[in-house]
């Protein structure tokens, strides 16, 4: 099984692609925590050979930066069903992950595995927010 995955600020999946915004970025920022983000988007296009082809098992993680796995609701990782068809096939997949909260900054990671086994590794920091550079104030006059 072939997984292609990425980070977006919001995905979407309709008529077997995916439609995202802010695709590739692997810094949140924050001016203080806790912080709560709006919104994670994960898309996924999962491709499967003949050999695959049956009921398989889609799960997320969300590691923190200890890497102890945040819960999602009371499980430490969100699952779902799928079959793939007799022969080639591909599915597009839209997650999005509202209202996070993150109480320290540092590296966490979203995990997809397939069938209990570890697909893809999609790393991304949350970090204090760089101050404002000082002004500067000049005299005279530029010709």
């Amino acid at each position: 099984m072939e997984i292609d995955a990425f980070l977006s600020d919001s995905v979407q999946a309709a008529g077997g692609k995916l439609h995202a915004l802010g695709i590739g970025w692997q810094v949140i920022q924050a001016s203080s925590f806790p912080v709560r983000h709006d919104r994670i988007g994960l898309g996924l296009v999962v491709r499967t050979t003949p050999d695959e082809a049956g009921a398989h098992t889609l799960s997320i993680s969300l590691l923190d930066p200890t890497g102890t796995p945040r819960l999602f609701g009371d499980k430490p990782s969100f699952d779902a069903n799928f079959a793939s068809p007799d022969g080639e096939g591909t599915a597009t997949l839209a997650l999005n992950l509202d209202g996070l909260v993150f109480e320290t900054e540092g590296a966490h990671t979203i995990v997809v595995g397939i069938d209990g086994n570890e697909a893809v590794r999609l790393p991304f920091r949350v970090q204090t927010r760089p101050g404002q550079p000082p002004s500067e104030f000049r005299t005279g006059v530029y010709l």
